[in-house]
């Protein structure tokens, strides 16, 4: 986890000192699920709602082009009758992505796209109101502590200060450690609002 806050530290540093960057913060809500298999049992899972919060950079190459990069701590899972299962992750999404004037520098809207690599802190099930911590680590059944998935963001930005984004997020990783068909995978739907100052 350190190294890849290191890595991710450096790069903004650097794009900072030799372009135009535009940081700040981002807060909202994961409405998530997942696709979960047990015992080659596809389960009917329910959605759930999370929260997401953490830094943004965004880095532009041009006036409209730019990489956008953040280090946020999210929960993401599922609902599955009277259980709720959450995981708490520190995720890494570095995007691509363009903005489109729809009224000069006063409103734009947003597209990027990227990869994002997540450091899963803790994982909990919540039966009946009882908490029961899930294993994470490298053994068979554990979940893995490093995953990674596909992000989509799209939205309005307001006076180039204020974002209102809404991501697409599915998980390219199996949580599970295991030689089976169990499957853990992330989804979610993600609304926030990103409040950015520039260089």
């Amino acid at each position: 986890m350190k190294s890849l806050i290191s890595v991710f530290l450096f790069f903004f540093i650097t794009t900072m000192a030799h372009g135009q960057m535009a940081h700040g913060f981002e807060i909202g809500a994961n409405l998530m699920n997942a696709d979960f298999t047990i015992d080659d049992e596809v389960i009917d899972t329910k959605n759930a709602v999370g929260p997401r919060a953490g830094y943004v950079g965004e880095f532009h190459l041009t006036q409209n082009l730019y990489l956008r990069g953040a280090l946020l701590f999210m929960q993401k899972g599922f609902k599955f009758a009277d259980e709720t299962w959450a995981l708490s992750s520190f995720d890494i999404p570095i995007n691509f992505g363009s903005s489109f004037d729809l009224a000069r520098d006063r409103l734009q809207w947003f597209l990027d796209g990227g990869i994002s690599t997540e450091y899963n802190a803790r994982a909990i099930t919540k039966i009946d109101g009882e908490t029961v911590e899930l294993e994470i680590g490298n053994g068979e059944g554990e979940l893995k502590s490093l995953s990674t998935g596909l992000n989509l963001g799209t939205g309005l930005q307001f006076a180039r200060l204020l974002k209102f984004r809404v991501s697409y997020y599915t998980g390219l990783t199996n949580l599970i450690n295991t030689e089976g068909a169990d499957k853990w995978k992330n989804r979610y739907l993600a609304f926030s609002l990103n409040f950015l100052f520039r260089k």
